[in-house]
């Protein structure tokens, strides 16, 4: 981006901003920028002024460009441990639950994470034992909604062979989801930070989804986002955010097993905040394991650019850290021990 590109694309970040909640962090601006510059290339137009003046021309541009940005891949299961602790903790929940209903939210769905939901929960059992199992999922991006919808996809990322196989029919160009097999699954496209305009009816969730949510959205999402979810979550109920991305709350209590960590709404535990770390087993069962040197570099990378007055970037890096751990099944204590280092006051 040159120089004389600059004003037009911080019109365009503060626009996409009021519009959507969303691009306030480096790398939603990057991500921005890139869905911008491929939607100008297309068109034709000489520079992002010119495609910045056709969206204040033409604001049905708007519904080609925002898709584009918030498009950034994906597969199912991603990362399978969340997956996994989600069916495990339900299961252990629903032993003292008053009713046999489980209703779960997943926020920002993407095109896999409804259908990656309804296999997990199918797979846990619940419906056998006569369970009212229904997910909902709510996204921004249109296109991924349809997709979910749809339950066609050309391939099947993140899948095992015997999933594959059980959840899936070969179709013409691709596979389909076999929507018979799984609990009811609604969706709908909207904002997440805009509670008033979802579909659904005022309920109580017992599992929410909203991963990565606040990672490209303002700085007081963390406390927005909160609300939004205490306000729709059940009593019990339990919160999955991305590695590395923390809610402030209460009323919120951080958990973890085997380095995945997760929110329950109750009184155990010490209260959650951004830089809590967990209670470590007592006894101290097993020594860590030393931090692999690539994270260190990556932790020490983070340490410098929070210094330097860059904590979404810090943030950032120290997520990819959470990240690695997860998927090798270890908990995360060199990030957490850098989290509450950064803590005001230590």
């Amino acid at each position: 981006m040159t120089l004389d590109e600059a004003p037009a694309f911080a019109a365009l970040a503060d626009e996409a901003g009021r519009r959507f909640g969303a691009a306030s962090t480096p790398r939603g601006r990057e991500r921005l920028l890139a869905a911008a510059r491929a939607r100008q290339v297309r068109l034709g137009l000489a520079d992002l002024a010119a495609y910045e003046a056709l969206l204040l021309e033409e604001p049905g541009e708007w519904n080609h460009l925002w898709p584009l940005a918030l498009a950034n891949g994906g597969a199912f299961f991603k990362p399978p441990q969340q997956f996994e602790a989600a069916g495990a903790v339900l299961r252990e929940w629903s032993v003292g639950a008053p009713e046999r209903t489980l209703l779960a939210l997943a926020l920002g769905c993407g095109a896999f994470e409804t259908i990656s939901l309804a296999i997990t929960l199918e797979e846990a059992g619940f419906r056998s034992k006569n369970w009212q199992v229904e997910i909902r999922g709510l996204d921004l991006n249109p296109q991924a909604v349809a997709r979910a919808q749809a339950g066609f996809f050309e391939e099947l990322p993140g899948l095992s062979a015997g999933r594959r196989r059980k959840w899936f029919a070969p179709r013409a160009g691709g596979f389909g989801f076999k929507f018979g097999l799984a609990p009811p699954i609604s969706l709908a496209a909207g904002n997440a930070y805009e509670p008033e305009t979802w579909p659904w009816p005022a309920a109580s969730y017992n599992l929410i989804f909203c991963r990565g949510l606040t990672f490209e959205a303002p700085r007081q999402a963390p406390g927005r986002l909160a609300e939004i979810l205490l306000a729709a979550l059940a009593p019990g109920g339990f919160i999955f955010t991305a590695p590395g991305e923390f809610l402030v709350s209460g009323e919120l209590y951080l958990e973890e097993r085997a380095g995945v960590t997760w929110y329950r709404r109750g009184d155990r535990r010490a209260k959650a905040n951004r830089f809590h770390q967990p209670r470590r087993k007592q006894a101290r069962e097993q020594e860590e394991e030393p931090c692999p040197p690539e994270l260190e570099l990556k932790l020490a990378e983070a340490k410098r650019l929070w210094e330097a007055g860059r904590p979404d970037e810090a943030r950032d890096l120290v997520g990819e850290v959470f990240t690695a751990f997860l998927e090798k099944g270890r908990p995360a204590w060199p990030a957490w021990n850098f989290l509450l280092m950064l803590e005001p006051g230590k």
